[in-house]
C-alpha cells in the first residue's frame, strides 16, 4: 500500500520503538549475536577446522574422485554459468550471476552449470579442474544457537562440490559434519571440546561422540572426514558403505584415499543480516544446480536446510548410531552385496539413460521379454527323467531333470553342498586376509603402497584359483557321480569325491588350460570375441575327463568336437543355465537388502547358502547337456555304449586313459 512523506513522517515516532519490539519477538535467536560472539565463534571455527581425505583422483574421469570442496566464488560469476527461471522450459533469466544477483531469493529459480547430469562425460570433471584452480578448496563454517536446546550450540561446516557423480547424478552438492558442545556461548565453547559429531550422508547422518574410536582426531581437534567417491556422503573410516534409505540407495566407496586435504576455513557470521550482507549468495532459495527429474535434481542450499536454523533438533530426528558396511569376503560364491551395490549402479544408470528417452527403456525392457519367452519357447521341459543320464535332452529338460534328480536324492546333493561349502572356507578365509590387508592402516603422505598392494594382488590371485578350482572339482564329481548311476553302481558324494581326486591328473591339466587360455585371450579388447568362443567350445572338458577318462589336451579337443555345428545352441543355454546358479543366491540377497533390515552380514550368509544349493544343480545340468552332446556321436566313448564304455585302454604317462580316436586326432 502507498504511503505519502507526511504519513511517515508522522508515523515515525510510534513504528519505531513498535518496530524494534516485533524485531526482537519474531527474529531468529541466532540474530541477536553480537560482534563478541562472532569473534569467540570465529576462533572455534578455525580450532575444529576438519581435515579432508577425499579418494583418490584418477587421470581418467570414470573413475575415483574428480571433485573437491569448491569455493562457491569460484562458481557465481563464472561465464559458464546462468540463472533460469521456473517455467518450462526454463528461461534464461541472468547469464553469469553473482552473488548479489540471488540475494532476493528467486524461488523455484535454479543455477545451471556446463553440461548435462544425465550424461555428464568429463565436462563436469574438466569445468570444476579450471575453477578450483584459481580458487583454493574452501568450507563455510557456522555457528548455531538451536532455539529447542538453549543450553547447547552447535558449529556446522559445510562442502559445496560442483557435481555428484553418484548413482543419482545432479549438478551441485551440499554436504556437512556438525560438531555440538554443551555450552551456551561460543566463548564458553571454547573452553570444552565437543560432545556429539555428525557427518551428513544422503538423506541423513552418521553420529559419533567425541572420542569414539570410529572418529578420527588429528592435531588434538580436528576431526578427520572421508567423502565417498563421487556421492561425497561424509564417512568415518576406510570402508565400502552399504546404503538403504536414508543412507542412499546404492554404496560409498571410501577404501582409497589421497592426500590429506585442509580447505580454507570461510566464516559464516552467525546472524542473517551479517552473513546475507557478507555472503549474499546465502539468501538463494532455488536449486545448486539443473532442474532435472526426481533425484537427478540439483539441491537446495544450506540455508534451506532444517540443520541451518535447528540443528538439533535436525540431529534427534535424522542421525543415526552407525552405518552398513560391505562385508570384506563372502561365505561363497558372489557376494549379496556386491551385488547389490554393481545392480543399483547398472539400474540408476540405466534409468538416467532413458529418463529423457521413455521410448529407449520400453524398447529395452520389450527387448528382455521377448528374449526370455524366446529362450523359454524353443526348447522343451517335460520327459526329463534324470535317468539314464546319456540320452538326448534339450536344455529345459536338462534343467529340469538336474531339479527331479536333486529332489530324488536330496541326501546325495546335500553332500555335494557341505563338500562344496568345506572346499570354499579355505577360500572364505583368503579373502577375508585379502580384505584385512587392503583395509589396513598405511601412512597416507607415502608415496606408494607397495607392500600392502603386492599381498593383497598376491591373495587376490591365490582366491580366484581357489574359486576355480572348487568349481571344477564340483563339475568333475557331478559327472563321476551321474556316470556311475548310469552303470547301476553304487554312489556317495564321498565316493564321487574319492573318485575326482584319483583322477586329479588329467581333470588339473584340462582346466588350467582351459583358463589360462581365457584369461589370455581377455588381456586384450580384439581377443575377447576368441575368449568366449573358446570357452564355450571347450565349455565341456572338465566332464570329458572326469567321464571319459582321457587326458586333459584330448578333453579340450573332444569338447570342441562335439560343440563344432552346435556353438550357439550350446552358448546360450550354458549362460542360462551357470548364469542362473551364479545368481540366485544374489538375487535373493538383492530382495532381502531392499525389503528388510536385516544385517548385511546374515544376508551374506542366506545367500551363499543358496549358492551352495544351487551350484550342484546347476552343474548337474551341465553335465547333462554334455552327455547330449555325446549320445549324438555314435560309438564315442562318451555315448554310453558298454562295449565302448567297458574297454581297457592303455594308460599314458599321467596316469590317465587314452582313447582309440581317429576323429579326436584329425581335430587339431
Amino acid at each position: 500500500m502507498a504511503t505519502d512523506s507526511r504519513e511517515r513522517v508522522g508515523m515515525k515516532g510510534i513504528a519505531a520503538p513498535l518496530a524494534m519490539v516485533m524485531f526482537l519477538c519474531l527474529a531468529d535467536p541466532a540474530d541477536a549475536a553480537g560482534p563478541p560472539d562472532d569473534a569467540a565463534a570465529q576462533t572455534l571455527a578455525m580450532r575444529y577446522s576438519p581435515v579432508v581425505r577425499l579418494q583418490e583422483d584418477s587421470s581418467n574421469c570414470a573413475n575415483g574422485e574428480q571433485f573437491q570442496p569448491t569455493d562457491v566464488e569460484a562458481v557465481l560469476g563464472d561465464q559458464q554459468v546462468a540463472l533460469r527461471g521456473p517455467w518450462r522450459p526454463p528461461d534464461l533469466v541472468k547469464p553469469q550471476p553473482e552473488g548479489k544477483d540471488i540475494r532476493l531469493g528467486f524461488p523455484g529459480h535454479f543455477l545451471d552449470f556446463p553440461g548435462d547430469p544425465l550424461r555428464p562425460g568429463c565436462t563436469y570433471a574438466e569445468w570444476s579442474a579450471r575453477i578450483n584452480a584459481a580458487h583454493p578448496a574452501t568450507v563455510y563454517a557456522h555457528v548455531v544457537r538451536d532455539p529447542a536446546f538453549p543450553g547447547q550450540i552447535s558449529l556446522e561446516y559445510w562442502f559445496f562440490y560442483v557435481f555428484n557423480d553418484y548413482n543419482n547424478t545432479h549438478e551441485g552438492d551440499w554436504e556437512s559434519i556438525l560438531l555440538v558442545f554443551d555450552a551456551a556461548t561460543p566463548a564458553a565453547a571454547l573452553t570444552m571440546d565437543p560432545t556429539a559429531v555428525g557427518f551428513s550422508q544422503h538423506g541423513g547422518a552418521e553420529r559419533a561422540r567425541w572420542g569414539d574410536p570410529k572418529l578420527e582426531i588429528v592435531d588434538g581437534t580436528r576431526p578427520v572426514v572421508y567423502p565417498a567417491a563421487g556421492s561425497h556422503a561424509n564417512k568415518y573410516g576406510r570402508r565400502l558403505y552399504l546404503g538403504r534409505g536414508s543412507e542412499g540407495l546404492g554404496c560409498d566407496d571410501t577404501t582409497n584415499p589421497g592426500s590429506e586435504l585442509r580447505p580454507r576455513v570461510a566464516y559464516v557470521p552467525m546472524t542473517r543480516a551479517d552473513y546475507v550482507q557478507q555472503y549474499p549468495w546465502l539468501a538463494f532459495e532455488g536449486r545448486w544446480g539443473e532442474r532435472q527429474r526426481s533425484f537427478f535434481d540439483g539441491p537446495t542450499g544450506p540455508n534451506m536446510k532444517t540443520s541451518w536454523t535447528a540443528p538439533i533438533q535436525d540431529a534427534e530426528a535424522t542421525w543415526r548410531d552407525d552405518s552398513n558396511t560391505v562385508p570384506a569376503g563372502t561365505l561363497l560364491g558372489p557376494s549379496s552385496t556386491s551385488a547389490f551395490c554393481a545392480a543399483v549402479a547398472t539400474g540408476s544408470n540405466l534409468v538416467r539413460e532413458t529418463l529423457d528417452r521413455t521410448w529407449l527403456l520400453g524398447l529395452l525392457l520389450a527387448a528382455l521379454v521377448v528374449l526370455i519367452w524366446f529362450a523359454a519357447s524353443r526348447t522343451r521341459w517335460g520327459g526329463a527323467d534324470p535317468l539314464p543320464a546319456r540320452r538326448r535332452r534339450a536344455w529345459g529338460q536338462a534343467v529340469v531333470a538336474a531339479l527331479r534328480l536333486c529332489r530324488h536324492r536330496p541326501g546325495l546333493f546335500a553332500g555335494f553342498a557341505t563338500a562344496f561349502v568345506v572346499l570354499s572356507l579355505v577360500t572364505v578365509t583368503l579373502a577375508d586376509l585379502q580384505a584385512a590387508r587392503r583395509d589396513a592402516p598405511v601412512d597416507l603422505g607415502a608415496p606408494t603402497e607397495t607392500a600392502t598392494g603386492f599381498w593383497a594382488s598376491l591373495l587376490a590371485l591365490a582366491v580366484s584359483l581357489l574359486t576355480i578350482s572348487t568349481y571344477v572339482v564340483l563339475l568333475a564329481a557331478v559327472t563321476t557321480t551321474l556316470d556311475q548311476l548310469d552303470r547301476g553302481a553304487p554312489v556317495t558324494a564321498t565316493l564321487a569325491l574319492r573318485q575326482v581326486m584319483s583322477n586329479w591328473r588329467p581333470l588339473t591339466r584340462a582346466a588350467v588350460q582351459y583358463f589360462a587360455v581365457i584369461a589370455a585371450l581377455t588381456l586384450f579388447v580384439a581377443t575377447i570375441p576368441l575368449a568366449v568362443y573358446y570357452a564355450v567350445s571347450r565349455a565341456f572338458a572338465v566332464p570329458v575327463a572326469a567321464a571319459e577318462h582321457c587326458r586333459g589336451s584330448t578333453a579340450l579337443r573332444r569338447s570342441r568336437m562335439l560343440v563344432r555345428g552346435r556353438w550357439w545352441r550350446t552358448a546360450v543355454p550354458l549362460a542360462i543355465i551357470v548364469g542362473l546358479g551364479l545368481i540366485a543366491g544374489p538375487v535373493a540377497g538383492i530382495t532381502l537388502l531392499l525389503g528388510t533390515d536385516l544385517p548385511a552380514t546374515l544376508i551374506n550368509v542366506v545367500s551363499s547358502l543358496l549358492f551352495a544349493l544351487a551350484m550342484p544343480i546347476a552343474s548337474a545340468a551341465v553335465v547333462y547337456l554334455y552327455f547330449d552332446r555325446a549320445v549324438s556321436l555314435p560309438g564315442s566313448p562318451g555315448s554310453g555304449e558298454m562295449p565302448d564304455a567297458r574297454r581297457t585302454y592303455p594308460r599314458d604317462g599321467d596316469g590317465s586313459v587314452e582313447h582309440d580316436l581317429p576323429s579326436v586326432r584329425s581335430d587339431s
